[in-house]
């Protein structure tokens, strides 16, 4: 089969550990909590900003036309979601976004384990043929991809077909779609073995 031939010999993924969602979210204090019991930040735009080294900061995310992102951060060494628009709280599936989101950024964390956790810079997301291609990026929005792709209730191989005939309009679509048309043939390839690992996992 032309879309798992090959995989086997490639190395291991870095797997997130789960995230405990015995907790109901109606207020940015209840956000808060969640982010407390499995380990993550979670603070509002201002509080993302002033804590950032010097540096980063001519990279960080604006906060108008942000309705939230996340990162690993560089200085407190765990995960930070950051909420920009506070009403935001009361939107649909917003702990299944969160503890996605929160999922990629723990690949991250590991990742810095192995590295000695050594410092370093955040990539510039406006850069996003940099971004994109970026070692530690691959290995976690691959695992971003899987994870939904491995909700629509397909096979391994089913699933590695779907990711190429791309209909649709799901949130791991409209990624892969930006990340197919800003990276060259080696990292997408690249991003296909680990994706096909990850289902491998979770299918």
């Amino acid at each position: 089969m032309k879309y798992i031939k090959g995989y086997k010999t490639f190395e291991s993924v870095i797997t997130p550990s789960v995230i405990n969602n015995d907790i109901e979210i109606k207020t940015f204090e209840d956000l808060v909590e969640f982010g407390r019991l499995n380990d993550f930040d979670v603070v509002d735009y201002e509080e993302f900003y002033d804590s950032l080294p010097e540096g980063d900061k001519k990279t960080a995310p604006p906060k108008v036309g942000t309705p939230f992102f996340a990162l690993f951060h560089p200085i407190r060494k765990k995960p930070m979601f950051v909420l920009c628009i506070k009403n935001m709280v009361g939107m649909p599936h917003l702990k299944t976004i969160v503890s996605d989101i929160i999922g990629h950024e723990r690949i991250h964390g590991e990742q810095n384990i192995r590295r000695g956790g050594l410092e370093f810079s955040l990539p510039d997301p406006s850069i996003r043929k940099d971004y994109f291609s970026n070692k530690e990026e691959i290995m976690a929005f691959a695992w971003s991809i899987a994870n939904e792709l491995s909700r629509e209730g397909k096979s391994l191989e089913e699933s590695m077909i779907m990711l190429d005939k791309q209909k649709g309009m799901s949130t791991w679509i409209r990624l892969w779609s930006e990340i197919k048309r800003h990276c060259d043939d080696k990292i997408i390839k690249r991003y296909r073995k680990y994706i096909y690992l990850y289902l491998e996992e979770m299918i």
